[in-house]
């Protein structure tokens, strides 16, 4: 028999590791590169607002505590991508950075007080419509901030600066979410859906990585055999207009001087 409580306690720490710092690849690897050329700043923005409402929607479930902590961890680092974006991207001084981040973290975190207060008020009057409400806010904006990131790819057909560990680790901590989720005594639909859509966005991200690479490479090694062949057309178009150079022979040249 298998201890149902056990697996969700376990599987939901497993998913706090991966899922709540997936965006530490992210966010060293723009630190490395000193620029955040191809992350998407709109997507930073949406996925800290979403860490805050998935943080309300968890705790106000009840789910394993590991779920509770993983949302504010992913939010705070998610908001360090953001900030680190208008640092290369937008050339804000570091002393502005840093203010900015504090305050936002200030009001984020109230938010997010705020926010529980109104979902506990919800279900003492069992107000269905806004529990529902607050489940549905995580899905469209963890999505949400996915098409932006999406956007940027098919318009530069290319996947850039987006680190390959973030998604690996935004994946794997999606499944064991999942699972932890699976095995509780009352499982919530939305929270699910949430954590399995997020893996399919990751693997999608990463199809598209190595579909444009191949892509690219494709165009490239056309782009050259057409070079070639149009040099090598001009070569021979040379070859077929220079003069013809005719020798004669010496006795002929004898006989016409005589």
């Amino acid at each position: 028999m298998v201890n149902r409580y056990l697996v969700e306690q376990v599987f939901s720490y497993f998913g706090l590791v991966f899922w709540s710092l997936q965006l530490a690849p992210q966010a060293y690897k723009t630190y490395r590169r000193g620029t955040s050329t191809g992350v998407s700043v709109w997507a930073m923005l949406i996925w800290t607002s979403a860490g805050v409402f998935m943080g309300v929607y968890n705790i106000g479930l009840g789910v394993a505590i590991a779920l509770w902590i993983q949302p504010q961890i992913f939010a705070f680092i998610a908001c360090i991508c953001l900030f680190q974006e208008f640092r290369y991207q937008h050339k804000w001084s570091q002393a502005t950075m840093c203010i900015g981040f504090v305050l936002s973290c200030l009001f984020f975190s109230g938010l997010e007080i705020g926010l529980i207060f109104a979902f506990k008020k919800a279900e003492q009057v069992e107000n269905q419509g806004a529990i529902h409400f607050f489940g549905i806010l995580p899905v469209v904006t963890i999505l949400g901030g996915f098409l932006p990131q999406y956007y940027e790819i098919f318009r530069d057909k290319r996947v850039i600066g987006i680190s390959h560990l973030f998604l690996t680790m935004d994946f794997f901590g999606s499944i064991f979410s999942t699972i932890s989720l699976a095995f509780r005594d009352e499982i919530d639909a939305l929270d699910l859906a949430n954590y399995i859509a997020i893996a399919c966005f990751d693997v999608g991200i990463l199809v598209l990585y190595y579909i444009f690479e191949w892509y690219h490479k494709r165009k490239g090694t056309t782009n050259k055999d057409s070079d070639e062949t149009r040099n090598s057309g001009e070569l021979s178009h040379d070859c077929e207009t220079a003069p013809e150079i005719k020798t004669v022979p010496s006795g002929e040249k004898l006989d016409q001087g005589l």
